[in-house]
């Protein structure tokens, strides 16, 4: 089952446009994987917009920590942590409009599904 276009869009104004995630499960995988697949699942996107668009800057951000970078070409160490900063100042934002931000040292972060299902057994 495809998602429909509204919520493609909606994803991808979060998002923007790179093709590091394809937009269908049917589609072949790009590096990140597809939207219908995180967006989906229930402890992971539980189908929000903000949730999987805050998934999916995270993986942005590990795969630039997690690369190497050549240290004789000029200006890329540079880019390198530019980049990093704006990824870090991205994922910042998207906690805070999620509810992702840690209130507590000894906290842990859970999906607003098990949240849910948390306080509906009290």
């Amino acid at each position: 089952m495809a998602l429909d276009q509204t919520i493609i869009d909606r994803i991808r104004d979060e998002i923007g446009n790179d093709e590091d995630v394809t937009d269908e499960a049917e589609t072949p995988a790009a590096p990140l994987g597809d939207l219908e697949t995180i967006y989906t699942n229930v402890d992971r996107g539980n189908y929000s917009t903000l949730t999987t668009a805050l998934i999916v800057w995270k993986r942005r951000l590990a795969a630039v920590q997690s690369g190497s970078f050549d240290v004789t070409a000029g200006g890329r160490l540079l880019a390198r942590s530019q980049r990093i900063r704006f990824y870090q100042r991205r994922i910042k934002q998207l906690e805070i409009l999620v509810d992702y931000t840690l209130k507590g040292r000894n906290q842990s972060v859970q999906s607003t599904y098990q949240q849910d299902s948390e306080s509906a057994e009290f």
